[in-house]
């Protein structure tokens, strides 16, 4: 279980290290869109598209990074207001079908860039396949599934509820 919590260390880092850069650069390329759109009356052609592809790796990204700290959206007012064994068995429950759920969108999503790349599409100012885009929608939900299977273990191993890998229900 110790090279597990290593591996999983290491792909923390490197979320937060990549959700940070996709950020900063986003807003640095968005902001210099502005300044040359007022300033020199022409627009980085690709800032948009750089923006949008920033966006989509932040958010995706940010799947498993958010279900690790128990960030994600959750029904906190059902879930306070009920006893700690009813707690256990409802973050379970939630977990589970969360899990499922986010393997079978991983799975539509490969499905997708699968026709994308059939279809040849390229994007219209850097011209690069569309594809690439969305690469990192599978790969954030399979994250996000490992992080809520991994919340399960945890809560089944453990007498306190975990609403995150790292976050005890009372911590909030």
């Amino acid at each position: 279980m110790n090279i597990l919590k290593k591996i999983d260390a290491y792909v923390s880092l490197f979320t937060e290290w990549l959700l940070s850069a996709s950020i900063l650069l986003m807003a640095i390329v968005l902001v210099s869109n502005v300044i040359a759109r007022k300033v020199f009356s022409h627009s980085i052609p690709a800032a948009d598209e750089i923006g949008v592809t920033l966006i989509i790796l932040a958010t995706f990204s940010g799947i498993g990074y958010a279900a690790k700290k128990g960030r994600h959206i959750r029904m906190s007012a059902l879930f306070d207001a009920v006893p700690k064994k009813v707690q256990k068995v409802l973050i379970i429950l939630i977990s589970v079908v969360t899990a499922i759920t986010y393997v079978y969108v991983c799975y539509i999503a490969i499905e997708y860039i699968e026709y994308t790349k059939m279809l040849g599409r390229v994007t219209s100012a850097l011209e690069m396949p569309a594809w690439i885009r969305v690469v990192i929608v599978p790969v954030g939900f399979a994250l996000g599934a490992i992080q809520y299977l991994l919340n399960i273990v945890i809560n089944i191993q453990s007498p306190e509820v975990y609403i995150g890998t790292e976050k005890p229900a009372m911590e909030e």
